[in-house]
């Protein structure tokens, strides 16, 4: 049961042998990677700087993605479209298309008292939809129509506000 002195002073075999800096390098400390340089955070980096050129080279489009969104969640036109028949005379499809339309569209100042805080869909629906039903005027050209004679509205996020005057169409 007495240990020899000789015994306690061997080191158990290795399988591979090690040079001196391998054998430093094992323990974390030496000329080990730094932290920084690791693969896995030179991923998450790349994949950083890709979301934020995306980002930038996107966002001058935000107004033109928006205007697409809203425009796949518009209602359809409700008017009818014409479908050419083959052998059909020419004459009697473009007499169709060339009809004038029942009224004319003239742009009149409203009272600004009932608009306040309406989208323009609100303001089509409520106020101009009935007045201009004769013209074949669809919703989507009222948006467009109604920015361009009441420039306010684009200032003001297309939403009408109080106290002001805005003009509308009507069918004269």
């Amino acid at each position: 049961m007495n240990a020899s002195p000789e015994h306690n002073d061997k080191k158990p075999p290795s399988d591979s042998p090690q040079t001196p800096g391998a054998a430093q390098s094992s323990h974390g400390s030496g000329s080990s990677r730094p932290w920084f340089g690791s693969n896995l955070l030179i991923i998450i980096y790349s994949a950083l700087l890709i979301v934020v050129f995306c980002i930038i080279g996107f966002a001058p489009y935000t107004e033109t993605f928006v205007d697409a969104v809203r425009n796949m969640f518009q209602r359809a036109s409700l008017r009818a479209t014409p479908v050419e028949t083959p052998g059909a005379e020419t004459e009697s499809t473009s007499a169709g298309l060339d009809a004038a339309p029942a009224c004319e569209i003239v742009w009149v100042e409203h009272k600004p008292d009932d608009l306040g805080k309406k989208s323009r869909a609100d303001v089509w629906e409520e106020n101009v939809s009935d007045r201009v039903k004769a013209s074949g005027m669809t919703p989507r050209e009222f948006y467009k129509l109604v920015a361009e004679h009441n420039p306010q509205l684009i200032r003001d996020e297309y939403e009408f506000k109080k106290g002001k005057t805005y003009l509308l169409p009507e069918c004269q």
